[in-house]
């Protein structure tokens, strides 16, 4: 919602969810992510690409 990706009733968090699976695996680097999310995304690439920074960044692991 934060960054008009859905609705209240119905988010729209894939961009997030990326976000976290990258800071959680380390598979791939997240500006590699970020950029084919600004590449390949249909609707609101910029707000879908900072959806996925901002959990990338907020994922803690233990």
């Amino acid at each position: 919602i934060k960054y008009g990706l859905g609705s209240r009733a119905a988010p729209i968090v894939n961009s997030a969810i990326i976000g976290a699976f990258v800071r959680a695996t380390g598979y791939i680097g997240i500006e590699s992510v970020l950029q084919s999310i600004r590449e390949e995304s249909p609707a609101k690439p910029e707000e879908n690409a900072m959806a996925a920074k901002e959990a990338y960044e907020k994922t803690r692991l233990k």
